[in-house]
């Protein structure tokens, strides 16, 4: 889940911008130049990319919100990673092999450079993996790689990662832009600290970060894919505010944009100069507080459900572009998906009624939504589920504090139900663990839902490595999950990026992917 403890997919867009600053990290002070020593190159073009938030740590290992990853994926590669169809693609890792007993993984590497000159070794995979597992480091995934029994260097360009147990979405884990690998050497030389000294293996190097204002990265000539990297310098300028980035974008200002509002999707799609790439991914759900009554009761759930016209929150707040979500939130195409589940709700407000005259509530109750006034289609989402419930009698107070508020409130349990924009972390169908993993493995799951039998599958799925027998598994957790129901799944919700028609190579990727899609920074060129 994108993530953590809240849909972290947008909490960086809630870092303040502070006063504009001298750079920061590897950065020369007085030159603004990079104090590192691999080569940059000068051709190809400077791409201006306009970011919806400023990323509050630069260190790869924690998930600093959707606008920091294109910055990670320009500086840094992991051993695998989601290449622009989704697919699983060898990156750092030559290739690899898996034991008879599926338990260990023999990574071979490539022939590649960090961006000091440095060789990456099996020591280096060795050192990023075990400081993801250190708990003082607060890596994102720890808890999904923890799965990790100990790591054997076999030579200088050859590593053996060894599993408690056979576990098939550890491969997916290594795909992340939080499982990349870092220099040991470069790390210890900072005290372990990249927090403002990124330093990686990807097609482009440091040069600056100004805070409040822009991140600066050059291509780098040693990057062991020699075809790529186009672009000669990448400028990363942040404008949280949407109508002013979408504003710079008309202007010419930027070339390319992330988060477009749905607003601007349709103008933007009219302008002879420019292009919009939108992919259906993430989506908007509602997350109970299942410790309390009401919301401990399933069919107080699924009345909900049941009661809001999916129809009326894609109108109202996101300008009419969408899909309604009436079952789960599984991409066609991934493990999981089953046609069935697309209607297994529907909008009846008799059967709404019905199930809360069942529970004891025939006339409705009161209740607390919490949202964020800061995101306009949060604060609407919010409004629309208000307005379809009172249909049924619940009335609903809205809190809408500010998006900092907000996170502060879902991570401490404070809210009968809130309002969550969000997508799965992986292609796997594991991503369902970070929702719904209970007791002493929960992992995001602020709907405080704890259900053995699901915790049992979630395992299971986990350890079997037949696709016919995790179908089965996972078709039987989602039965489950339905009729518990410790989500309302709203609607798939558009997710856009939008560029100049000069600029070519740039990928939105598809699903759960789009946040990932700054991977494709290194086949980006721009007519000049």
């Amino acid at each position: 889940m994108f993530r953590r403890l809240s849909n972290l997919l947008f909490l960086v867009l809630a870092v303040a911008l502070v006063a504009a600053g001298c750079g920061q990290g590897g950065q020369d002070a007085a030159s603004g130049t990079s104090a590192n020593t691999g080569k940059t190159g000068a051709g190809g073009g400077t791409l201006i990319f306009g970011l919806s938030g400023e990323p509050s740590t630069m260190d790869p290992l924690v998930q600093n919100g959707a606008p920091g990853r294109p910055i990670k994926l320009a500086l840094y590669r992991g051993l695998v990673n989601y290449d622009k169809e989704g697919k699983l693609s060898n990156e750092l890792a030559e290739s690899y092999t898996v034991s008879e007993d599926k338990k260990t993984y023999t990574f071979r590497l490539r022939d590649a450079k960090f961006h000091n000159g440095d060789p990456v070794t099996a020591e280096d995979v060795k050192y990023t993996f075990e400081r993801i597992a250190n708990p003082k480091n607060n890596a994102t995934f720890r808890s999904e790689l923890s799965i990790i029994d100990h790591i054997e260097t076999i030579d200088s360009n050859i590593v053996a990662i060894t599993l408690k147990e056979p576990s098939a979405p550890f491969i997916h884990y290594l795909a992340l832009p939080e499982s990349v690998i870092v220099s040991k050497k470069w790390t210890e030389e900072k005290n372990g600290d990249l927090s403002a000294n990124p330093m990686g293996a990807g097609p482009f190097k440091f040069v600056k970060w100004t805070k409040g204002q822009e991140f600066v990265v050059e291509k780098f000539d040693g990057y062991y894919k020699k075809d790529k990297a186009k672009l000669g310098t990448v400028r990363f300028v942040f404008y949280p505010d949407e109508n002013t980035r979408v504003n710079a974008l008309k202007a010419g200002d930027v070339d390319l944009i992330d988060y477009v509002p749905w607003k601007d999707a349709a103008s933007i799609e009219q302008d002879p100069n420019l292009k919009l790439d939108s992919v259906s991914g993430p989506f908007m759900q509602l997350q109970f507080n299942t410790q309390f009554a009401p919301f401990s009761d399933p069919r107080v759930r699924k009345a909900i459900s049941y009661a809001i016209d999916r129809n009326t929150i894609i109108n109202t707040a996101f300008n009419g572009r969408g899909k309604p979500i009436y079952g789960i939130a599984i991409p066609k195409g991934y493990m999981g998906y089953d046609e069935k589940n697309e209607t297994y709700f529907e909008h009846n407000i008799d059967k709404a009624k019905k199930l809360l005259a069942e529970a004891g509530y025939p006339n409705g109750f009161k209740a607390r939504l919490l949202a964020t006034s800061q995101y306009s289609y949060h604060q609407q989402t919010a409004v629309a589920v208000q307005a379809e419930l009172k249909k049924v009698g619940i009335e609903i107070e809205l809190d809408l504090p500010d998006w900092a508020t907000r996170v502060k409130k879902n991570t401490d349990g404070n809210y009968d139900f809130v309002v969550a924009g969000t997508s799965g972390d992986i292609t796997d169908p594991d991503w369902l663990s970070n929702f719904y993993s209970g007791g002493a493995v929960r992992l995001n799951n602020s709907a405080y839902f704890n259900d053995a039998e699901i915790n049992k599958l979630l395992v299971d799925g986990r350890k079997e490595l037949d696709d016919a027998k995790r179908e089965a598994i996972y078709g039987k957790l989602i039965d489950r999950a339905l009729d518990l129901s410790p989500f309302v799944y709203l609607t798939w919700r558009e997710q856009a990026y939008a560029m100049k028609k000069s600029v070519a190579g740039f990928t939105n990727m598809p699903g759960f992917l789009s946040f990932q899609s700054g991977i494709t920074l290194e086949d980006t060129s721009i007519a000049k």
